[in-house]
């Protein structure tokens, strides 16, 4: 017999891997109240079941429209943290790519140009990752040395929209937007550089006849 436990929670967002967080990280939403349907599959076998998650019953103060308010934000905030985590995936692949062409070329004067222009294209990304996550965030006590910035500030933000039952308040939509507005600035400035950019250093790859370290353009994941 095999048991799989739902801990009620709609799907993590993708994660960053090795990003520390003071508290269990970005998680999906609790479900709504509702009925459900649980689906098993083994091969061609398909078995079904169905499910139902109510209120606690003891709880009469609940407004069913209010905690369905509270979750359509916090789906926005998962939404959100999935894109943040892509892009800082995204751009952390690059940089470690663009780092391992030194080791392998540096010795090779004619390819010096292409260092610099992988060199170049690292620092042009860098003040990007740094405003999506705090870089320097390694252990419990970073947060009291340094800012928390966007990846930080998101996973605060969840905390306290998780903190009750009930609708979302006039402030907390005001942070949303404020925490979406500067994600937002930030996937453009990726996104630029991973169109341009990138396309263009993957084109110095190819005349310098290295073919092997092709790389393919990071923001189509």
């Amino acid at each position: 017999m095999n048991r799989y436990a739902w801990n009620l929670r709609w799907e993590t967002p993708v994660k960053i891997p090795g990003a520390f967080y003071t508290g269990t990280g970005p998680r999906g939403p609790v479900a709504l109240p509702g009925k459900y349907t649980v689906k098993m599959t083994v091969g061609n076998q398909n078995q079904m079941q169905p499910l139902e998650i109510v209120i606690d019953p003891r709880v009469k103060t609940i407004d069913p429209a209010d905690v369905e308010k509270q979750f359509a934000l916090q789906m926005q905030v998962r939404d959100a943290n999935a894109e943040l985590h892509r892009a800082v995936n995204q751009i952390r692949e690059l940089r470690v790519a663009l780092k391992a062409l030194h080791p392998r070329f540096e010795s090779d004067s004619k390819l010096k140009p292409l260092l610099e222009q992988a060199d170049a294209l690292d620092k042009k990304m860098n003040p990007v990752e740094e405003e999506l996550i705090q870089v320097n965030m390694k252990g419990s006590e970073a947060n009291l040395a340094f800012p928390d910035m966007l990846n930080e500030l998101f996973d605060s933000f969840t905390s306290s929209l998780e903190a009750g039952d009930g609708a979302p308040t006039q402030q907390q939509y005001e942070v949303f937007k404020m925490l979406r507005g500067r994600l937002d600035q930030q996937l453009a400035a990726w996104k630029q550089i991973s169109s341009s950019d990138v396309p263009a250093f993957n084109e110095l790859i190819k005349k310098s006849d290295v073919p092997a370290l092709y790389l393919a353009p990071a923001g189509n994941e």
